[in-house]
């Protein structure tokens, strides 16, 4: 068994991985109280809704101590973990990014419809404008194509650990990147 609080040690990711799937629930606990922020930070970048990102992160470490034994070992546990949460978050948006792609089309044209003394102010504020409508536009792409875009630009991975990390291959990362910033430049 492996002592939480022997804060002295060395923190090893492969030993406490090998330690949890053979059973150590401490060494799980060590894993989540490492790598929970991460996770969160994660999560947040790729759905709003920060209780669905709490649940989520509950069931990928649920699931992981009810498949303990049957886990391989791993000598990167903090991919191994943003790739189980990238999947649940993938499968649970499914759906919802179908509705709301069709509310964002329905909406989209209707913001620019109304003159308004905003509409000056707004032209004063040129930077605020194009930052917020990134960011919306960046919400409403699509989970995948959101995910790619966090990892190159705000992870500042490669697009081969790109690739790796969604366990998806490298033809696939430079489509779902060109197809997202595509999107974007239309919106902005």
């Amino acid at each position: 068994m492996i002592n939480l609080e022997s804060k002295q040690d060395f923190f090893n990711d492969a030993a406490y991985w090998k330690a949890f799937i053979g059973g150590d629930r401490n060494a799980l606990e060590l894993i989540y109280r490492r790598y929970i922020q991460d996770l969160f930070r994660f999560g947040c970048s790729l759905l709003q809704d920060r209780e669905q990102i709490k649940d989520l992160i509950q069931e990928v470490f649920i699931d992981l101590w009810k498949y303990h034994s049957n886990l391989q070992e791993t000598d990167n546990v903090k991919n191994y973990l943003f790739k189980c949460l990238s999947n649940k978050i993938y499968k649970v948006s499914k759906d919802e990014a179908r509705r709301r792609s069709v509310m964002e089309e329905h909406t989209a044209g209707l913001s620019f419809v109304f003159d308004s003394p905003e509409s000056e102010m707004i032209n004063l504020q040129r930077d605020e404008s194009i930052k917020k409508k990134l960011h919306e536009a960046i919400v409403g792409l699509p989970i995948r194509q959101k995910e790619v875009i966090h990892h190159l630009f705000f992870d500042h991975l490669s697009y081969e650990q790109t690739s790796a990390l969604m366990n998806i291959n490298l033809k696939s990362v430079y489509t779902l990147a060109w197809k997202a910033i595509s999107s974007l430049k239309k919106t902005v």
